[in-house]
């Protein structure tokens, strides 16, 4: 629970109205509480991922105060964070009074839908347009849609003091969000020092270091939210994130299980994220069971990405599993990925893969094409190449290869991988050519020995050919 002896002001007041709450509607006791302290609250559980219990306080306080409009204007944010837009504007429109929320609210809506002008426009009708209050509530609405230039541009109509607490939280909530983490971080450092056991500052600054990769300093940072409030979901699941980089599953999925015990995650996420754990480590039946409960609870997954990769994970698993029963569905499965999320990397891969083994070596192609398109990295197309590998493909390998080579010629291993792609491909003076660009070239002997290997070997094994001639000692090679 929260620690209110550690909170100051507006947050102790705010954390008891919670209590107040969560103490009648625990043991079912019927209290009236104003439409005000209920849109708080809800406030307060949207702001702390805690989705259900704003829905259910939203639900509960409409019921006491119909047609209410701070509840009305909370349940419309509440399904824009849930990403649902038809759904947040239905709520809008139920809103009759006008007044500065609303007109804001109806900014952010059109925002949603790529209508800036229009949105300016709507906000021209604020009286006392550029009021702080105003400039306050417009630059947080442009950054809740990503609209950071025009947060900014609004924020350039106050003559800021830089200690300003609202100023340094508007700036460092803006910085954050554009991935300046180390210029973020000193702000929130300031609003540390002036109120050392706000939770949400500590958050942000784990925020920051886990954006700097600085994963320690971030699951402390969480530890110091956790002293204030240690029922706050959103901490265990960022010391979750940081457990897993640090290699450690297992207090990662303590720290998730905690984030699933206090409402942050649905339990869907926590089998999402076990399921990606065993997937990492090639236990592809247990991968199966988790991702397989997981989609059981799909509609829980809010987040597109979480669902995307779940369903590639998914795909992976049956892929590697082999089995006849559910042939056909591992190929579905990455197209429903894709379909939910263009960028699904593993989707496109093991989709072109499958495609090409069923001979449709043009479809596969596309299924490459399209990601690289999307994703051109040096690292895709290492992927992209490896498919290819194991897929037969060893012209196109080559292609890939090339392609690295233009803009990445120091990207690891990948001479060797050229000429090993070469070699397969039968293309022996191009393999030369490249041999002569590895830091150590094998000698004449060696690779005609490889050419004599990949000449007689069965289908499928090209592969492990391929990762044989990678870590084999050097000494080998030049005889």
């Amino acid at each position: 629970m929260s620690n209110k002896n550690l909170l100051s002001g507006k947050d102790k007041a705010l954390a008891e109205l919670v209590e107040s709450y969560e103490t009648a509607r625990d043991q079912h006791i019927s209290i009236y509480m104003d439409a005000e302290d209920l849109a708080d609250i809800a406030e307060w559980y949207d702001r702390n991922s805690k989705f259900d219990d704003a829905a259910e306080v939203i639900a509960y306080g409409l019921k006491l105060h119909p047609g209410n409009t701070s509840l009305l204007v909370e349940r419309s944010y509440l399904h824009l964070d849930l990403y649902e837009l038809e759904d947040a504007k239905q709520a809008a429109a139920e809103i009759t009074e006008e007044r500065p929320d609303v007109t804001i609210l109806r900014a952010r809506l059109l925002v949603e839908e790529g209508r800036i002008e229009d949105a300016e426009l709507q906000l021209d009708m604020l009286e006392d347009k550029y009021s702080k209050e105003n400039i306050i509530d417009v630059a947080y609405m442009y950054l809740g849609a990503y609209q950071y230039d025009q947060a900014t541009e609004w924020l350039s109509h106050w003559r800021w003091d830089k200690e300003d607490t609202e100023y340094c939280c508007i700036m460092a909530d803006s910085l954050l969000d554009r991935k300046n983490y180390a210029e973020a971080l000193t702000y929130y450092n300031k609003l540390i020092d002036n109120d050392p056991y706000h939770p949400q500052y500590w958050m942000a600054a784990a925020r920051c270091y886990m954006g700097m990769q600085e994963f320690g300093k971030a699951i402390d940072a969480c530890d110091y939210a956790l002293l204030a409030d240690d029922e706050l979901g959103e901490a265990y699941v960022i010391k979750g994130y940081c457990f897993l980089e640090l290699g450690n599953d297992e207090e990662a999925v303590k720290c998730y299980e905690q984030a699933v015990k206090f409402h942050s995650i649905a339990p869907a996420y926590l089998n999402s994220m076990v399921g990606q754990i065993k997937l990492e480590k090639e236990e592809w039946e247990k991968a199966y069971n988790e991702l397989d409960l997981a989609l059981q609870q799909e509609e829980d997954l809010k987040d597109p990405i979480t669902r995307s990769s779940l369903y590639a994970g998914m795909a992976i698993c049956i892929y590697k599993l082999g089995n006849e029963k559910y042939e056909g569905q591992a190929l579905d499965y990455c197209h429903k990925a894709i379909d939910i999320d263009y960028l699904n990397v593993d989707a496109h891969l093991l989709g072109g893969l499958i495609y090409a083994q069923r001979g449709e070596r043009q479809k596969a192609v596309d299924m490459w094409e399209e990601i690289g398109s999307y994703d051109n990295t040096a690292d895709t197309w290492s992927e992209i190449a490896a498919y290819s590998t194991e897929a037969g493909m060893y012209r196109y390998s080559v292609s890939a290869l090339e392609h690295i080579e233009q803009w990445k010629p120091d990207y690891p291993n990948l001479y060797q991988r050229l000429t090993m792609s070469c070699i397969l491909s039968g293309e022996t003076e191009k393999a030369r050519h490249y041999n002569q660009q590895t830091e150590s070239p094998m000698n004449e002997k060696y690779m005609e020995n490889l050419q004599t290997q990949v000449e007689t070997m069965p289908d499928g094994e090209a592969m492990q050919v391929m990762k044989t001639y990678l870590t084999e000692p050097i000494r080998r090679r030049k005889g």
